[in-house]
């Protein structure tokens, strides 16, 4: 229960800041910092934990396998509606929340051994689709042009995807880095929340209709489609239960950003962002309990 108090207390906090008088680009200061120095630590910290096998590789695809009911579903439940709608629904659906939010909240569930399959369902899952698909349904909607050379640099370039690479490679630190890396590694989980907490938006003229189909497929259907892809394999307990909740994420801050600033319904891409997290602070705690008793 104490980590989960942690949780929402961080998550007021940036409520709060928010609400105060923060400074402008304070939100993209505070996320250029996690990007570019605790989640890099984290990867370079945990990763070599792992003991790879066949089962892993489960972990790193389960994102892109839930992609096709997620697109399916969404091009079904927008098949009345707007364009905008659609788009918002392409992208908010497929992506979860699974850094910021699935971090902390795995720690709280499972512990600290549950994060490098965090990081690994993250980097290999969330942040490619977000890199490739998000970037796809951008272009499409906004009848832009897509770059896939550009797109391809900024992924490799992306520091957690380097911090990755070397993890792999490298293996673990050296001993007298190790403190050094641990205390910038501290820093992700409260200024990940803060920064989640900072970014929430509510807004008014929301569909609830399409809020609450959308909100029931992504915190109930997609976790229970991920259940059943896991059955068959022989996963250990920690692995399924990771890439279970992981897969039960709310939708992704920087998707409903993205949903919002090009025009893509900005209110029920706010609403499926902001209280679709708060919904997930009951449902993924309820999930992590059923999985306990399986």
């Amino acid at each position: 229960m104490e980590p989960f108090i942690y949780i929402v207390a961080l998550l007021l906090l940036g409520m709060a800041l928010r609400l105060g008088n923060a400074p402008a680009g304070f939100a993209q200061s505070l996320n250029y910092f996690i990007l570019y120095v605790s989640v890099p630590s984290t990867v370079v910290l945990q990763i070599p934990k792992i003991n790879f096998d066949a089962s892993l590789l489960l972990v790193a695809i389960m994102a892109w396998l839930l992609l096709i009911p997620s697109v399916a579903f969404a091009l079904w439940l927008s098949r009345r509606e707007s364009p905008q709608v659609r788009a918002a629904l392409l992208l908010l659906l497929p992506l979860g929340n699974t850094s910021f939010l699935g971090i902390p909240i795995l720690q709280a569930l499972r512990g600290d051994a549950a994060i490098p399959y965090v990081l690994l369902y993250d980097q290999f899952g969330s942040f490619l689709l977000l890199s490739l698909y998000g970037a796809a349904v951008v272009a499409r909607y906004e009848s832009g042009a897509l770059h896939p050379r550009l797109i391809l640099q900024k992924m490799l370039l992306f520091p957690p995807m380097l911090a990755l690479l070397f993890a792999l490679f490298y293996g673990s630190l050296d001993a007298p880095l190790q403190p050094y890396i641990e205390r910038l590694s501290q820093t992700l989980i409260p200024l990940a929340l803060i920064s989640v907490g900072f970014s929430l938006r509510f807004g008014e003229g929301v569909p609830w209709r399409l809020f609450a189909q959308a909100s029931a497929f992504k915190l109930t259907l997609l976790p229970l489609l991920s259940l059943l892809i896991v059955l068959p394999f022989d996963l250990p307990p920690l692995v399924r239960d990771t890439v279970i909740l992981e897969a039960a994420m709310p939708p992704m801050i920087t998707a409903g950003a993205l949903a919002v600033a090009s025009g893509f319904a900005p209110a029920l891409s706010a609403a499926l962002v902001g209280y679709g997290l708060l919904l997930s602070l009951l449902s993924l705690p309820l999930i992590g309990w059923l999985l306990a008793y399986m």
